[in-house]
């Protein structure tokens, strides 16, 4: 019976191993796709049409709940 408890453990081991080997691009990718979906929340998405130049032809610039902003 003790012969099988350091099989056992090697196969545990090796199991956990590969289960890193495999799962952990997934994890690595998923976090990249989540950080860079950050960009585009409505917030994100405000933030940058605010801090973007003003338009060419004039018009005014309106910040995330739609109110004309005062030029400065």
């Amino acid at each position: 019976m003790d012969a099988y408890v350091p099989l056992i453990l090697l196969a545990l081991f090796g199991f956990l191993a590969l289960a890193v080997i495999v799962l952990l691009p997934f994890y690595l990718f998923l976090q990249r796709e989540k950080k860079a979906s950050e960009q585009w929340t409505p917030e994100a998405l405000a933030r940058r049409h605010r801090e973007a130049s003003p338009s060419p032809n004039g018009a005014p610039q309106h910040d995330a709940a739609g109110e004309e902003k005062p030029d400065a």
